[in-house]
C-alpha cells in the first residue's frame, strides 16, 4: 500500500508531542491505529514486522495499524508529533504517501495547535478539522519530484546492487505500483528501463575513460551476465561495447 486514501473517511483519535531520552528505544507493540509521525528533530528508529524504518528530522512517516512495531535500535533523541487515526490505505496516485518530507517552519504552528487541542480537550470537530488541515498540507507538499531525485541518486550510488524494482521498494518503503507510476510520470520510462539506462551510461563512460576489460566494466555496472550486458548495450548504442570504444576514442564528439 502506498499511503492513506484521502477519498475515504479519516477519523482523528488523539495526538501529542513526544520527546525521546538519549538511547531510548521505540516501544514494542501492535497498534490498532494508523499513526502519523512528524519528526522535527533527531532520528526515530523502529521496525514494522521486522522491516527497519528510520525517520529523520523534516520527514513524516505513517505507521500502519495492526503490524508489530519494535525498537531494536536506539533512536537519536527524536522530537516529533504523533497522531493516532483511522483511515483506509490505497496505492492510488492521489493517496497521501506513507512517508515524505515537510517544512517544519511552515507547519510548526499547526502541529502545536493539534497538540494543544488534544491535551486541552477542544471540541472533537475542531481537533478533526486541524488534523485534516495537516493531512491536506502534507498532500499538497507531497514531494514527488524530491522522491524522484532521491530514487535517481539511489540508483546511481547502488548500481551494482540494484537488480529489480523490489530493491527500490524495499529501500524506500513504497509499493511496486507507486514506484512504477512515479518513474513513468517523472522520467517517462519504467524503473527497469531507467536502471538499465543508468548502467549502460556508466559503461559508456568507463569504456571511454579507462582501459579496463569490457567484462570487468560489465560487472562494475551491475551486469554479471555478459551476454545480457552485450544485448542491452547494443540496444542502447546500436553497436557492440568494443566497437563503441573504438568509435568514441577516434572521435570523442560522438558521445551519446
Amino acid at each position: 500500500m502506498a499511503g492513506i486514501d484521502l477519498n475515504s473517511p479519516i477519523l482523528y483519535k488523539c495526538a501529542s508531542y513526544r520527546f525521546f531520552e538519549k538511547k531510548e528505544h521505540h516501544i514494542a507493540r501492535i497498534c490498532p491505529d494508523n499513526v502519523l509521525l512528524m519528526v522535527y528533530e533527531g532520528v526515530l528508529r523502529f521496525s514494522e514486522d521486522g522491516e527497519q524504518i528510520q525517520v529523520s528530522a523534516g520527514e513524516y512517516y505513517i505507521q500502519r495499524k495492526n503490524v508489530y512495531q519494535a525498537g531494536e535500535v536506539a533512536s537519536d533523541t527524536p522530537k516529533y508529533l504523533y497522531v493516532h487515526f483511522d483511515g483506509e490505505w490505497s496505492d492510488q496516485s492521489n493517496a497521501l504517501p506513507c512517508r515524505g518530507n515537510f517544512d517544519y517552519s511552515k507547519l510548526s504552528e499547526l502541529m502545536l495547535k493539534i497538540n494543544t487541542a488534544s491535551h486541552q480537550k477542544f471540541l472533537y470537530t475542531e481537533q478533526q478539522y486541524l488534523f485534516h488541515k495537516l493531512l491536506l498540507s502534507l498532500h499538497q507538499k507531497a514531494p514527488s519530484s524530491t522522491l524522484a531525485e532521491k530514487l535517481s541518486k539511489y540508483v546511481e550510488e547502488n548500481i551494482v546492487a540494484i537488480t529489480s524494482v523490489s530493491d527500490l521498494c524495499q529501500a524506500f518503503h513504497y509499493s511496486t505500483n507507486y514506484i512504477e507510476r512515479l518513474f513513468h510520470r517523472e522520467f517517462g520510462v519504467s524503473p527497469i528501463q531507467y536502471i538499465n539506462d543508468v548502467k549502460i551510461k556508466k559503461a559508456m563512460y568507463l569504456l571511454e575513460t579507462t582501459s579496463k576489460p569490457i567484462t570487468a566494466i560489465s560487472v562494475e555496472c551491475g551486469y554479471f551476465d555478459y551476454p545480457y550486458f552485450y544485448k542491452r548495450f547494443v540496444q542502447k548504442t546500436g553497436v557492440s561495447p568494443s566497437e563503441w570504444r573504438k568509435i568514441i576514442q577516434r572521435n570523442p564528439t560522438n558521445r551519446d
